[in-house]
């Protein structure tokens, strides 16, 4: 661990504020455009390929979650995998109050870690305490649909959630991935830490980006903290993102009736806090299904076929405005000068929808 890393972990909050907030200025002056034309938008696409070297044969993982419906299956597809170890559990602002987020995410490491995973507090707030959206009307109260998840008094582990990154990362150089299903604060921290581990992770998987060619869109994961998927997106660390595969990661009224019949303790609690989840989106969105980015993520890292086509693009991430702050901006060429601009991410573009229910359903079917 770095002496400054030593110092923001023993550090009072108000302290840790303003380390944070004067790292994070000093970290965003250093990588912005500058100049007149700062503002970004784009004319031209990326560049498609079909697979991405450093996210095959995944072995490590640390999952940074915001335990909802949709991170609940991620986290069973991964705790127990029979080829990808889960380092840790990081627990990342986002989807419901961060305190029961805290409760969800002890409790599946618990009753499907065999209590041998780790689950690290993060900050509670965004790098600059910015408000943040809350998706309870998909989620539920609880973040897992109606469960009512008990608090057992499970213990967190000692340290930060950054901290851990930092010191699992640099443990393992080249190994471990770092699988980002909530907002991006933690593994933004942790770059503030020690920005080595840019160079040092395998890659980062990104859940959000509705790619759909040049452009702006929202992703809930980056309106939460867009200060901190900016600081990510400009890390240098390698990135994929999942897109928004549409109903190649999408599971239906057919496909929630075949694991129901699985009856296994994994099938179960999946069923029991997902079926709110499905009605919401097929009847308030009038979708076929019901659509699952955090699980497709987990998919990438233990079946990476499952995407079949990804594009190398450049992503920005809107800072500014007040109906689109924590857009992303995809493209290739910059609109005011028309130069090139090197990709940051890779982004998936075409998936297997087959083949991402097999994973699913595998998962589900284990003891």
């Amino acid at each position: 661990m770095t002496e400054r890393a030593k110092t923001t972990a023993s550090a009072s909050r108000p302290e840790r504020r303003t380390f944070i907030k004067l790292s994070l200025a000093t970290f965003l002056t250093g990588s912005a455009t500058g100049g007149a034309f700062a503002q970004t938008a784009w004319t031209a696409l990326g560049q498609p390929v079909s697979r991405i070297p450093w996210l095959q044969d995944v072995r490590r993982v640390i999952i940074d979650t915001d335990p909802g419906t949709d991170d609940l299956l991620a986290l069973l597809m991964l705790l127990g995998s029979p080829t990808i170890t889960t380092d840790a559990i990081t627990v990342a602002p986002g989807n419901v109050e961060y305190a029961q987020e805290i409760r969800n995410a002890l409790y599946l490491a618990e009753r499907f870690g065999n209590g041998k995973v780790p689950v690290y507090r993060g900050l509670d707030h965004p790098l600059m305490g910015h408000p943040y959206p809350r998706a309870g009307f998909i989620h539920g109260r609880s973040g897992l649909g109606e469960l009512n998840i008990p608090d057992e008094g499970l213990p967190l582990s000692k340290g930060s959630a950054a901290t851990a990154i930092v010191n699992i990362v640099s443990e393992h150089p080249g190994e471990v991935t770092l699988l980002a299903l909530g907002g991006l604060t933690n593994i933004a921290l942790a770059l503030l830490l020690d920005q080595s581990i840019a160079t040092k992770i395998r890659g980062i998987v990104v859940v959000g980006g509705r790619y759909q060619g040049i452009g702006t869109n929202v992703s809930f994961n980056s309106m939460v903290d867009p200060e901190a998927a900016d600081l990510v997106l400009k890390s240098g660390a390698p990135i994929v993102m999942t897109g928004d595969l549409g109903q190649d990661a999408m599971l239906g009224p057919a496909d929630f009736d075949r694991i129901r019949s699985f009856h296994t303790k994994r099938s179960d609690i999946f069923i029991k806090s997902n079926v709110g989840r499905l009605h919401f989106e097929m009847e308030q969105r009038h979708k076929p299904g019901a659509t699952y980015n955090d699980p497709l993520a987990a998919a990438m890292v233990i079946d990476p076929s499952i995407i079949e086509q990804f594009e190398q693009v450049h992503v920005s991430v809107e800072l500014n405005g007040s109906e689109t702050r924590g857009a992303y901006v995809f493209g290739a060429t910059h609109i005011f000068t028309g130069d090139s601009v090197l990709p940051n991410v890779a982004i998936a573009s075409q998936g297997n929808p087959a083949r991402f229910r097999n994973v699913v359903f595998q998962a589900l079917r284990r003891a």
